[in-house]
C-alpha cells in the first residue's frame, strides 16, 4: 500500500498522487478512523493465486494513470490523450479476457479510490457484459471507451460531494445530475470520439421510462451500448469499495438491479445474471 496525503483535495492533486504511484489518496484533514479504515485490507488474500491478483500490474496501472490524466485535462483545459486512453480499455479488455471479471475487480478495488476506482469498475464490468454478449470488435471498443469517458464530466464537481458518505442534499444533487452534459461538452469536439461514444456519455443516466437524465429519454431513444453502459454503471457503482461503507455483495446488487422494473432493459438484466454472480 502507498496511501498519499492530500492537504487540499482536489482533481488535480489527487492525479498527481496516483502520477507518483499511490494506491490510496486521502484528501483533506487526516483523522485516526480514516487511516485505520485505509490500512484495514477489504481483501485479505486467502491463496498464493489472490495474492498475486492483488499486486498492481500494466494494465490496471496504464488505465488508472489515463483516468486520473483525464480530471486535470478538463480542470486545466489541456490536451486530452484520446489514444492512450483507449489504449487502456483494450488493455483491460485483453485482461479481463484472459483472467476474468472476478479478478479486476478484486484488484482495483484493493489499489484504487473513489471516482477513479468507480471508472476502473465500470470499464471492467462493461467489457464483460460486452464479451458475453459476444458483440463484435468494433462495438467493443466503442463500449470500452465510452466507459472510460463516461463520468468525465465529474472533474467540474467537487470532491467534497462526490466522495461525501451520506446522503446528497438537493443542490448536490442537482450539481452531480450535470456531470454527463458536461462530460458530452468538454468532448464533442474531439474528432476522435466517435458520435456513439458521445451519445453513452451524455445518456448513461437515462432510463426506459423517461426518468433518467439529463434529457428524459425513453424507450427506443436509448441505445443499445447506452443500455448495457448503464447496467453495468448501476451495479459498479453498488459493489464499488468506500472506506466509510462496507462493499456489497454481488448477489445483492444484482437483486437491485433486477427489482428496476420498468427502467432497465429486462432481457439485458437477465443476460447480465451471468456476468453480476458467476463470471
Amino acid at each position: 500500500k502507498r496511501i498519499f496525503l492530500v492537504e487540499h483535495s482536489s482533481h488535480v492533486g489527487i492525479s498527481q498522487a496516483y502520477a507518483l504511484g499511490a494506491t490510496l489518496v486521502l484528501p483533506g484533514a487526516l483523522n485516526k478512523s480514516k487511516l485505520l479504515a485505509a490500512l484495514a485490507d477489504p481483501a485479505e488474500p486467502t491463496s498464493a493465486a489472490s495474492s498475486d491478483a492483488a499486486q498492481p500490474d500494466d494494465a490496471v496501472e496504464t488505465a488508472a494513470t489515463a483516468i486520473a490524466s483525464m480530471f486535470p485535462a478538463v480542470t486545466l483545459g489541456e490536451p486530452l490523450d484520446v489514444d492512450g486512453t483507449k489504449e487502456a480499455g483494450r488493455r483491460i479488455a485483453d485482461r479481463i479476457t484472459e483472467h476474468g471479471l472476478s479478478e479486476w475487480l478484486a484488484t482495483v478495488r484493493r489499489h484504487h479510490e473513489g471516482t477513479y476506482q468507480h471508472c476502473l469498475l465500470v470499464t471492467g464490468v462493461a467489457i464483460d457484459f460486452g464479451l458475453s454478449l459476444g458483440v463484435g470488435r468494433t462495438d467493443l471498443e466503442r463500449l470500452y471507451s465510452a466507459a472510460m469517458f463516461h463520468d468525465i464530466g465529474k472533474a467540474q464537481i467537487p470532491l467534497a460531494i462526490l466522495d461525501k458518505p451520506g446522503r446528497l442534499d438537493t443542490d448536490e444533487r442537482a450539481m452531480i445530475e450535470k456531470h454527463p452534459a458536461a462530460g458530452y461538452e468538454f468532448l464533442k469536439d474531439h474528432e476522435k470520439i466517435s458520435p456513439e461514444i458521445l451519445d453513452a456519455v451524455r445518456h448513461h443516466h437515462e432510463y426506459l421510462d423517461g426518468s433518467g437524465y439529463p434529457d428524459a429519454l425513453c424507450g427506443e431513444s436509448i441505445n443499445d451500448i447506452v443500455r448495457i453502459l448503464t447496467i453495468s454503471d448501476i451495479f459498479a457503482a453498488l459493489i464499488e469499495h468506500r472506506h466509510y461503507k462496507p462493499t456489497m455483495p454481488r448477489t445483492e446488487a444484482y437483486n437491485i438491479l433486477c427489482g428496476m422494473t420498468g427502467k432497465l432493459e429486462k432481457a439485458l438484466v437477465t443476460s447480465f445474471k451471468e456476468v453480476a454472480l458467476t463470471r
